[in-house]
């Protein structure tokens, strides 16, 4: 992984990911313990193949070349890789972005890595990008990651029901 830019936390540190961790990026969406709260846990759900998948991802995401179109971190607790975090593209006209979260195995969940995690990008973000609002959206089920959500100081902002399922809205805004 790039070295160029590190963000430490209290606990975790942020590695910004490279086309070489895109294999590990893709097992952690598909194969990990996560893949149910990314796709959903309806058995019928279907996970993407690695072309639809890096279709949303795009390459930027993996070589720090574009930062206002959004990055992709790896989530690092004593060097060993965890999970990712990332933020998408940066609305010029609110200097908004939105961010997504997993943590590969529930062995990880519960130490507050992702608390952790989202604070230090997010801080990030609004120091050095100039970002006013981080948005991250859950299932109105996933309660674990509400609660990480709320630790790190997200706020519900609206609720919406999209195929049948509940999501939240949630928000943090940069204070002055």
């Amino acid at each position: 992984m790039d070295t160029t830019l590190l963000l430490q936390g209290e606990i975790v540190t942020l590695r910004p990911l490279t086309p070489a961790d895109k294999e590990l990026f893709y097992q952690w969406a598909v194969r990990s313990d996560a893949t149910p709260f990314i796709f959903g846990s309806d058995q019928s759900a279907r996970v993407p193949t690695w072309e639809e998948l890096f279709g949303d991802y795009l390459p930027h995401y993996f070589d720090s070349s574009a930062p206002n179109l959004g990055q992709s971190f790896g989530i690092e607790v004593n060097g060993q890789p965890i999970g990712q975090i990332n933020y998408n593209e940066i609305d010029s006209l609110d200097n908004s972005t939105e961010l997504d979260i997993w943590i590969a195995s529930n062995t990880d969940t519960g130490r507050g890595y992702g608390t952790d995690a989202l604070n230090t990008l997010v801080e990030y973000l609004f120091e050095q990008l100039g970002v006013e609002v981080c948005t991250i959206v859950p299932a109105a089920s996933n309660t674990r990651a509400i609660r990480t959500y709320e630790k790190a100081g997200f706020k519900l902002a609206r609720e919406v029901v999209h195929n049948q399922v509940r999501w939240l809205h949630m928000d943090r805004r940069r204070t002055t």
